[in-house]
């Protein structure tokens, strides 16, 4: 593989977005649907795949100061600002908001059994017109665009898979050792997006209404090592995911489509580099590593899971990383991705909201903590569990795991939300 090649597939599997970006693409969505229409819509309906629906019901929508994919979805049919993909929620304003729950009562959303488990189709009308706009298999993917029953737009594209197909012919010794040739100038951007991730940890530190990474950074200062990197991560991770999930405007480069991974596998990597003292190349090229991990997990186990994503994808990734910053081998980085995934893959995903925060930063915390241990020669062993005998295998297994593994479980995680969301309106009144 040239290195140009995986750059490009680093760089497009990265992308800034403000809030989550299930909320985020359903307001996108709408966004482009009514830009389709000509007109603001008199009426919205938004049918979401169940995975879609179960990451948006509860997370804060920014600037709103609510919850939920209904009010994101009357934000875009105020907000004609489409072409800002899945940063379209920065440009909430209070006069918007106001104009957004004006239409609330004409904005419906449900969820059925859909093409792919990344899907939204927003249909808005406006006297006899009508628009829709499809988006699959990533977030800011759209796949179809018509007005009137007449397609104006249609794209086959899944970059999910285009991305499996790119990297699935190699292992990840070979795309390890490609890293390796790089330069700082070749990886400036990894350095770049980690410092805006770093940018949302510190809202998420100073903010009086969350408790977490404050909570976390009262920890003494001089702890050894590995607890100081641990508890370093965990602090930035932890500050970056709560302020995002409770609904705070702050933007994140997201990465592999979610905002969490790119919180997790930035902050995680950089909170190492820091406490090591590491040079910015060196932690450039462990950004690449934990990226390419992360993006060669996410190809195999696709967008949307029934475990924890962070977990299993952006954590093994660190872990990788880490190995790399201690001035491990390749090998090492195996043994530490092997107990990622061999004592985490069973973290079940119940939607985004703030103990998401609380999932990805102790999944960070535990991969440094794996990195260091590799380092003294103690990980889970190959052919344990699901762990594989290679760490292709294992990623492969993670895949099969989340489909055709936790289908159902999937299916009844969606009816204890609900379950859970009708006993909140239940307790409110």
């Amino acid at each position: 593989m040239d290195k140009e090649l995986l750059i490009r597939v680093l760089r497009e599997e990265m992308e800034r977005s403000t809030g989550c970006t299930d909320p985020g693409a359903v307001c996108l969505a709408v966004s482009r649907a009514a830009k389709e229409l000509g007109q603001r819509p008199e009426k919205v309906l938004v049918t979401v795949s169940p995975n879609v629906y179960k990451n948006g019901v509860s997370v804060g929508v920014p600037g709103t100061g609510r919850r939920g994919l209904r009010v994101a979805a009357a934000l875009g049919a105020v907000l004609d600002k489409s072409e800002a993909g899945l940063a379209i929620l920065d440009h909430v304003t209070e006069e918007k908001l106001e104009e957004a729950m004006q239409l609330d009562h004409a904005v419906e959303i449900r969820y059925a059994e859909t093409p792919d488990p990344l899907y939204i189709k927003a249909e808005a009308w406006a006297g006899q017109d009508c628009a829709h706009v499809v988006i699959a298999n990533d977030y800011s993917n759209i796949v179809e665009i018509a007005r009137n029953g007449a397609i104006t737009f249609s794209s086959p594209e899944k970059k999910a898979e285009t991305v499996r197909d790119v990297l699935g012919g190699y292992t990840l010794r070979q795309l390890y050792d490609l890293v390796e040739t790089m330069t700082l100038q070749d990886l400036g951007f990894l350095l770049e997006a980690a410092e805006v991730n770093r940018a949302a940890a510190e809202v998420g530190l100073s903010s009086d209404s969350l408790r977490l990474g404050p909570a976390l950074n009262e920890r003494p200062s001089r702890l050894p090592a590995p607890f100081s990197a641990m508890n370093k991560a965990q602090v930035l991770t932890a500050a970056a995911g709560e302020a995002r999930m409770s609904g705070l405007p702050v933007p994140v480069v997201a990465m592999a489509g979610s905002g969490n991974h790119g919180i997790a596998n930035f902050l995680g990597i950089l909170a190492v580099a820091e406490t090591l003292g590491s040079s910015q190349e060196k932690l450039a090229k462990a950004l690449a590593i934990s990226s390419t991990v992360t993006v060669y997990i996410k190809s195999f186990v696709k967008r949307m899971t029934a475990f924890c994503g962070c977990s299993v994808a952006a954590a093994t990734g660190v872990a990788a990383g880490t190995v790399y910053l201690l001035g491990g081998d390749y090998s090492g980085s195996v043994h530490a991705m092997q107990s990622v995934v061999g004592t985490l893959s069973g973290m079940l995903c119940d939607g985004a909201k703030e103990s998401c925060a609380y999932k990805l930063s102790a999944s960070v915390a535990l991969a440094i903590q794996f990195a260091y241990l590799a380092q003294q020669g103690a990980y889970v062993p190959a052919g344990m569990g699901i762990v594989g005998h290679t760490i292709e295998s294992t990623i492969e297994n993670l895949g099969l795991l989340n489909n055709p593994g936790m289908v159902e479980t999937d299916r009844f995680l969606l009816k204890l939300i609900e379950k859970v969301q009708t006993e909140r309106v239940s307790h409110e009144n």
